[in-house]
């Protein structure tokens, strides 16, 4: 049975595409089966968008979730922060970081006290929130804290990508990331038996819950190339990767591993996968993009609550060109919209 409550969206970067493609989504919404949001947003600033790329759509400030579909019809939804930004596409300013930030907190609020059925986060700008001292390596990590603080319990959150429309027309590759975004010269650093163990539990629950397979089958990479060629070219897979995956098994976890990332993508051999897991970023970002650029997307995983997000950034270089893509974005929005 589908959902009554509405999804609710953070505004992400105000210099990027951020705007453009959700005002875009909302006005294609008949089309596309979009189901009905609000936004967390600067009112001033949708209408600035709006205007710079003449694209009609209409907005309306509410302070109560109620009637959202009826409005949604006609108008997106707002909450206002009252921020008065300025659109100035492409040239992101390090004083709006309050504000996005902002509108990612109180979008938690709303889905937290589960007034929305789950949430999207449209693309943020680490760099310019790191320059107004965000000290989280992402939308996910910053969630998972804010989901910590506010219930009093430790959440593990695990970042997660999958294809939606696979060019090879394979099974969807569905990876999740044991380390997201650090340095790689720091990864062998951070790689210890129970942060594996934390994520393959993650990543397992996270099977479960969202994509509803009652007893997932995952994969798990090496962390050296050959999956290190019995200690020739890295002990990690030895010493650190097969004891856990012992352990795994003496707990009825189904897992596979370390498997060579070289191969383990590979149409025929996802088939065997319900989810891959990966060490770092590009080792499991790389693949999924280059079987499905526009349409992949990032859910996270471990948290009260379902969160994703188009995978992609704020596109500071097409901020002004009226070219964004909406198919991230839309892939999102189905993904949702399918679950609830």
């Amino acid at each position: 049975m589908r959902s009554s409550k509405p999804i609710i969206v953070s505004m992400g970067e105000p210099s990027g595409i951020s705007s453009e493609i959700i005002i875009k989504a909302w006005l294609k919404r008949n089309l596309y089966k979009i189901p009905p949001f609000i936004l967390v947003d600067d009112l001033r600033k949708l209408n600035q968008v709006n205007r710079f790329f003449n694209l009609k759509a209409n907005f309306q400030a509410i302070t109560k979730d109620n009637n959202i579909n009826e409005i949604f019809s006609r108008s997106i939804p707002v909450i206002d922060l009252k921020a008065n930004i300025d659109f100035n596409p492409g040239k992101p300013n390090p004083t709006n970081s309050k504000y996005v930030l902002k509108s990612i907190t109180e979008a938690f609020e709303f889905v937290h006290m589960q007034k929305s059925s789950g949430m999207l986060t449209l693309p943020v700008c680490k760099t310019t929130l790191k320059k107004a001292k965000f000290n989280f390596n992402g939308q996910t990590e910053y969630l998972s804290y804010l989901a910590s603080k506010k219930n009093k319990k430790k959440y593990s959150e695990i970042m997660i990508l999958s294809t939606t429309k696979p060019a090879d027309k394979g099974k969807n590759l569905v990876v999740g990331l044991i380390t997201t975004h650090i340095p790689l010269k720091k990864i062998h650093k951070l790689i210890d038996q129970k942060i594996i163990y934390e994520k393959i539990i993650a990543f397992r629950n996270s099977l479960s819950t969202i994509w509803k397979i009652k007893s997932p089958k995952i994969g798990i990479t090496s962390l050296n190339p050959h999956a290190g060629e019995e200690g020739l070219i890295g002990t990690e897979e030895k010493e650190i990767i097969k004891p856990i995956l012992k352990k795994c098994t003496k707990n009825q976890i189904k897992i596979i591993g370390p498997l060579s990332s070289d191969s383990c993508f590979h149409k025929s051999t996802r088939e065997k996968f319900d989810g891959i897991l990966c060490f770092y970023h590009d080792q499991g970002l790389i693949p999924v993009k280059t079987l499905d650029f526009n349409h992949s997307i990032n859910i996270t995983g471990g948290l009260p609550f379902l969160r994703v997000s188009p995978d992609h950034g704020p596109a500071f270089d097409i901020a002004k060109e009226n070219v964004a893509s909406l198919e991230s974005l839309i892939a999102s929005f189905n993904f949702l919209r399918e679950r609830f």
